[in-house]
């Protein structure tokens, strides 16, 4: 019985399986239509939760705000939380007494639903496109010369 404890205790990082979030670099290759394939998955997922929580009037709060293309709406604001994030990471990167984890494009989702009074984790939000594979070619990138 002992050993079979320890064999079990000894597989267990083999069997959790950890959500993987998107970085900002990997999102940033990504061609515009898998990148707006992704966050409608994320808004989409964020709206069914929202729906199975008996939160239906949140569910559709969200759906409208991405639906919305000025620059109050989701897609607006998510970029510029993307670029407040991506800023971030940069300044943390350079500090070495930096403990701060690197953000990433759930973090940017879930503040831009938040300050919009919808309230998905961040940890829910990694868990809707854990299996996602772009289907297009990556963007090219291009430097300034």
């Amino acid at each position: 019985m002992a050993k079979l404890a320890v064999a079990l205790i000894s597989f267990a990082p083999f069997l959790t399986v950890e959500a993987k979030a998107m970085s900002l670099d990997d999102f940033a290759r990504m061609n515009f239509d898998d990148e707006a394939t992704y966050v409608a998955l994320l808004v989409e997922g964020s709206a069914k939760m929202l729906k199975a929580n008996g939160q239906p009037d949140q569910a559709r709060k969200a759906i409208t705000l991405f639906h919305d293309s000025s620059k109050n709406g989701g897609v607006a604001q998510l970029a510029s939380n993307l670029k407040t994030i991506n800023a971030l990471n940069k300044r943390n990167a350079i500090n070495p007494n930096n403990r701060a984890p690197v953000y990433q494009i759930e973090d940017a989702m879930e503040l831009t639903l938040k300050d919009a009074g919808i309230i998905v984790p961040t940890s829910y939000l990694l868990s809707i496109n854990q299996n996602f594979r772009p289907s297009g070619p990556p963007r090219a990138i291009t430097t300034a010369q």
